[in-house]
């Protein structure tokens, strides 16, 4: 099978799922990418720029076509005639329907990218998400936002891309881990519990709810640690330098970990992991901490009813400290909170995953 694989921002965890995927994938796949930056620009002008530098690779013989969400599909096939009979799969890791938006420019969403991504899921012949929490948000938001048009609305059209959508979480690297990591290990009552917040730096992740949680730690003289972990960029929350001095030596580790050996060594020292995020459409960070061992604290939404069991939810913002609380209290009183939680997440290790996805694409091709 010949796969063309088109990735216009690999970066991040586009860039973990391309390696992860085109190198475990069953096929032959020519991988077409681009660097993870100015994303709209990557959605506007990807196509063009590869029918401009890679004519070849375009008007080969393929057998299916995968296609992050960031190219528009039917742009790519009106530009490559070679390719405009080709069965294709959209991956949405992400969608431009749901997607917050900063609310200083809660009224100044650029609509043409959702746009585009509604026309080229009507272009694809299965569109695959990472989520029942991203499908259903794009699938309900599509048919309300076509309704929007004055006139000429192709609702039915849009209506019906739901028999052409399904879920396939992604494939992630998790680390292969002795027996004896994850057994279970008390608490240091003098140090405290080990909590990790694993994310990107910015607003979406809300990280202002987390350090109130951690200040209200702080404020009852509860002994804990802290690893402010994920990638942060030249402007980041005000909270973050806020915080820096009040927690002092507690913080074991402030921005992002590498090598990637490091960051696992990290998470296996971790107690807990917690995610304050008010976007999330699946959540790989959580997975991998939880894998390593760490018991994750999740707010009830977004994609994280899918992943974790009740136990690890927090209904309401206002829920998260006085879970935090009760379960660092717990640790002191000489319980682990480290557990083996491989078997509630080994259906998203990469040699389950992947040959799920290429039993998807041999069912698009036909082959």
């Amino acid at each position: 099978m010949r796969v063309l694989y088109l990735e216009p921002f690999d970066s991040g965890s586009h860039a973990e799922f391309t390696r992860t995927l085109v190198g475990g994938l069953d096929a032959e796949v020519t991988a077409l990418t681009l660097p993870g930056r100015h994303w709209k620009w990557r959605m506007r002008g990807a196509v063009p720029w590869w029918v401009e530098t890679e004519p070849e690779a375009l008007a080969a013989r393929y057998d299916v076509i995968f296609a992050s969400a960031y190219v528009p599909l039917a742009e790519l096939r009106g530009l490559a005639p070679a390719l405009a009979t080709t069965p294709a799969v959209l991956y949405f890791h992400e969608n431009q329907l749901t997607y917050p938006v900063r609310e200083a420019h809660a009224h100044v969403r650029d609509h043409h990218y959702a746009f585009t991504q509604i026309v080229s899921a009507l272009a694809a012949d299965r569109c695959v998400f990472n989520s029942a929490h991203n499908r259903d948000g794009f699938l309900t938001e599509a048919e309300r936002f076509v309704r929007r048009m004055p006139d000429f609305v192709p609702a039915a059209s849009v209506a019906g891309l739901r028999e052409r959508c399904e879920v396939l979480g992604l494939p992630l690297r998790l680390p292969d881990l002795p027996d004896e990591a994850l057994a279970p290990r008390p608490v240091d009552p003098d140090r405290g519990p080990l909590i990790v917040w694993p994310h990107r730096w910015e607003y979406d992740k809300h990280p202002e709810l987390f350090f109130e949680a951690l200040q209200a730690l702080n404020d009852r003289d509860l002994p804990f640690r802290v690893a402010v972990c994920g990638q942060r960029f030249s402007t980041v929350p005000d909270v973050f330098d806020a915080m820096r001095p009040v927690l002092g030596d507690r913080v074991v580790a402030w921005g992002r970990v590498e090598p990637r050996a490091d960051y696992e060594a990290l998470l296996g020292e971790a107690d807990l992991v917690v995610s304050t995020a008010d976007h999330e459409f699946f959540g790989a960070a959580m997975v991998e901490a939880a894998w390593c061992g760490a018991e994750p604290l999740v707010p009830d939404r977004l994609a994280y009813p899918e992943i974790f069991a009740e136990r690890y939810r927090y209904r309401h913002d206002d829920a998260l400290a006085p879970m935090l609380e009760a379960r660092v209290r717990w640790g002191l009183a000489g319980h682990s909170l480290r557990a083996d939680r491989r078997a509630e997440l080994s259906r998203y290790r990469a040699d389950a995953m992947v040959p799920r996805y290429d039993a998807l694409l041999a069912r698009v091709a036909g082959v």
